[in-house]
Order: structure tokens, then sequence, then C-alpha cells
């Protein structure tokens, strides 16, 4: 038993080096699906649980409360420091990161800690319940990233029909969005976009497949339900440009007046390859799209749909 115990032991602390090192090296890209980068995230809340089993079972001689203020200092210094340091190494730092240490670390005490069968009964697991609710909480995100990004390769070279209630996620940007069911060019639904006054209000595609070689132009639907046109701008990117400063002239710029009613945009991919100054956009690797306006007078109201690819 004492060497099945060892063995476990070094599988932990094994496993604990490797989770350790992945909080500053590898990971997903821009281009990676968002469950990947979402499921990446949430690792913080296994790290810090690890950690949080291997400290209380080295303190287990101490107090349950003890116990859970001394992880919970252990969580806030170390996961406020993993954070500061990820900013310094071009990783993003986030408070949603250091959330999912604090749940992490909680789990590890209230789920492993030799001295929580000192609590009632009822308390430990009120206090087990509440910790799953949150772990629960913590991947809900998860779990509907996941299917859209299924869906979002089942529909391809659809990039967005609105047609389910995930695909607003895909999209992001200064203007309040929202799936109407009222309006719309096919199916059930749109997206409804509400344009303020600020400069360069608007939305744009972040998450989709991002290999649009093979393919001759990208289309999409605007409906202006105003009687005054509307001068609206598109913009699509590749991975090239997003690394390097997004300059205006290495990426797809134009403009379209949008009549009164519904407009169809078409544009023609290889125009789109060949829009920067000095190269070629890869259409292998487009990593955005987006739809703004200048500097409104007044907020004006916009509706999406039937944003796909043309054979």
């Amino acid at each position: 038993m004492e060497s099945l115990r060892g063995i476990k032991m070094y599988i932990l602390w094994f496993l604990v080096l490797v989770a350790s090192a992945l909080l500053f090296v590898g990971g997903p890209d821009y281009e990676s699906l968002r469950s990947f980068r979402y499921i990446w995230g949430v690792g913080h809340l296994f790290c810090f649980a690890l950690w949080a089993y291997l400290y209380v079972n080295w303190r287990s001689d101490e107090l349950f409360i003890r116990q859970v203020i001394e992880v919970m200092i252990l969580v806030f210094v170390f996961g406020g420091l993993t954070e500061l340091i990820q900013s310094q190494i071009g990783r993003e730092a986030a408070w949603q990161d250091l959330g999912n240490d604090l749940i992490g670390g909680l789990l590890g005490v209230a789920f492993f800690s030799k001295s929580r069968q000192t609590l009632a009964f009822w308390q430990l697991k009120l206090l087990q319940f509440f910790i799953l609710f949150m772990v629960f909480w913590s991947l809900l995100p998860v779990a509907k990233v996941l299917i859209d990004d299924v869906i979002a390769v089942q529909q391809f070279p659809l990039l967005s029909g609105f047609e389910t209630p995930l695909e607003k996620s895909r999209w992001s940007g200064s203007a309040k969005r929202k799936i109407s069911h009222e309006i719309y060019f096919k199916g059930d639904t749109s997206l409804q976009i509400k344009l303020t006054t600020q400069r360069y209000s608007g939305v744009g595609l972040k998450d989709f497949p991002h290999d649009w070689s093979g393919y001759s132009a990208v289309g999409l639907q605007v409906l202006n339900p105003d009687q005054e046109p509307l001068r609206l701008y598109f913009r699509i990117h590749d991975r090239y440009h997003s690394a390097h400063k997004n300059a205006y002239r290495d990426r797809f710029n134009a403009s379209f007046e949008i009549k009164p009613g519904w407009n169809q945009l078409q544009v023609s991919l290889d125009k789109v390859a060949h829009a920067p100054k000095d190269r070629l956009l890869d259409l292998t690797h487009i990593a955005g799209m987006g739809v703004f306006v200048g500097k409104l007078n007044y907020p004006r109201t916009i509706y999406l749909d039937d944003v796909k690819l043309f054979p």
C-alpha cells in the first residue's frame, strides 16, 4: 500500500509540474477554436485543485478552517503572480483565470482534506454542493462554445445564419447586438445591431472556420429599416495582419451605401487576396471580418443575416 501511495504521489507531482509549465508555455493561438481556448483557460481550475490537494495532504494535521484560509491566501498570491507573469510574456491576464484558481483551490480542500470530516455532515455537503455549483458555472461557457464550434463547422461555408441561439457569440464589437425573431432575410432570425454615435461602431466576426481558400466570394445581407441611406464599412484581415501592427493598407477595406430595405453585399475573394499593398492576403488563414460605421449623428439600427461564402 505504501508503494502504491508513493507511485500515486509521484504521478500527482508530475501532473502538477506539467500543469504549472502549461500556465506559461504552449496553448491556443488566435486561430484556435474557441472551445480549445476556453478549455485551456479552465486548466487553471484543475491545476490549482491539484496544488490544493497536495498542500492539504502536507498540512493534514491542521484544522479545516485553517487549511481553507491558507489555501485561499496561497491562491491569491500565486494566482496573482501567475497572471502578472503571463501579462509580461505575451499571454493574457484575466480575472476569470484568478476566479478559476480560487474555485480549484476550494475544490481541493473541500473534497480531499482529511480534516473536512470534522465538519457536520450537512455543513460539508452544503460546502461541497456550493463548490460543485461554481465548477459547473465555470464549465458552462466551455460547453456552450464547444456546441457552437461544432455547429459552425457543420454550417460552413455558411458563417452565420443566426438560426441557433449561440451564433451571436461568434460576433464581438462595440455595438449592442441581439437575435431578432421579427425581422430576417432567410430562415426565422437575424442579428439586430444597434449602432451608436461613437467612432467605428460595429461588429466583427471573430470565431469561424478560417480557411476560405477554394471559395470565390463572401457575402452578407444587411437590412436598413430607415428611409435614410447609411454608409457601411467592411473589412477582412488574415492572421499575418493581426500579428503585424494591423496596418490599414495591409487588409481588405471597402464601403457600401446601405439603402432602405435589404442589401446584399458581396465581395470577390480574389479582390480580398490582392488588397494588401505589399503581399497577398492569406485566404487559408482568415482571422476576422467586420462591418462598422464612421461617426454617426444619431444612433441607427441595422440587421445582419445570411453571412456566407460562395463557391
